[in-house]
């Protein structure tokens, strides 16, 4: 009789094809997704943005300057848009859409292993939605290391900052509301030390650049973890047994 390889503790796993194994390669791949559609959307706002400077210099350029005032008071609406509006919309929009997902993808990973602990600890650590108890999670239970100091808790840390950030862009439009002065003390330590993110007058301010660069923190952050996921896995066949794909009738597994 084959040994019940369902994905539960302390059965013998085929780890090959289950979430566990890939979900960071699957989460990296889909972050290049996300990457190659904020460039896209970034140079097609600046395209269109170019396009109407183009449109308004030709004007001026076929009228009297008498009708210069006009012309470009005309166009002030498609400058606000292309200039202010679209640009500020996209990028708080990347940034609410990346935590999400990164919120979403590490629970995932969480509720994976948790199904390969001896007790389950969910209601302990992933009951509530917090990346920080996941954190705690990954440290204690599944024995991550994920020390203070290393490259993946400063990201995690950043990641910590950008839960803030998106808090105030989905709840209060960018601005940070005066009482909440630890929160201002926070992302305002973080805009200092990451580049194309500012505060005025305790107002969000996304530049051209920042939504590039926490992609390519979390796709950093990812091959961490994947690293951290194959050790787990190892340390886990070694305490249960690795999984060996059945052989056809006849079939020697000793090599000729």
């Amino acid at each position: 009789m084959e040994p019940d390889s369902e994905f539960c503790y302390p059965n013998i796993i085929d780890f090959f094809g289950t979430t566990l194994c890939h979900i960071c390669h699957f989460t990296k791949s889909d972050l290049f997704d996300y990457s190659a559609y904020n460039q896209y959307a970034e140079s097609n706002i600046k395209q269109s943005d170019r396009m109407i400077s183009d449109e308004v210099s030709q004007h001026l350029k076929n009228n009297d300057e008498i009708h210069h005032e006009d012309i470009i008071s005309s166009y002030s609406r498609e400058f606000q848009e292309f200039g202010d509006i679209y640009p500020a919309m996209h990028r708080k929009s990347m940034v609410i859409a990346l935590y999400n997902f990164f919120e979403h993808q590490i629970k995932t990973l969480c509720t994976e292993i948790n199904k390969l602990l001896p007790l389950d600890v969910s209601d302990k650590y992933l009951k509530e939605i917090s990346i920080k108890r996941y954190r705690q999670f990954l440290r204690r239970e599944a024995s991550f290391n994920i020390n203070q100091g290393s490259t993946l808790w400063e990201l995690w840390e950043d990641m910590l900052k950008v839960e803030q950030i998106r808090h105030v862009l989905v709840h209060s439009e960018g601005e940070i509301e005066n009482h909440r002065a630890d929160r201002l003390s926070h992302i305002d330590g973080y805009c200092k030390i990451k580049k194309n993110i500012r505060l005025i007058r305790n107002r969000i301010i996304i530049d051209d650049g920042f939504v590039a660069a926490l992609i390519t923190d979390l796709i950093t952050l990812f091959e961490q973890l994947d690293r951290q996921v194959s050790a787990f896995i190892r340390r886990y066949e070694i305490a249960h047994g690795s999984y060996e794909v059945p052989l056809p009738p006849g079939a020697s597994r000793t090599p000729l």
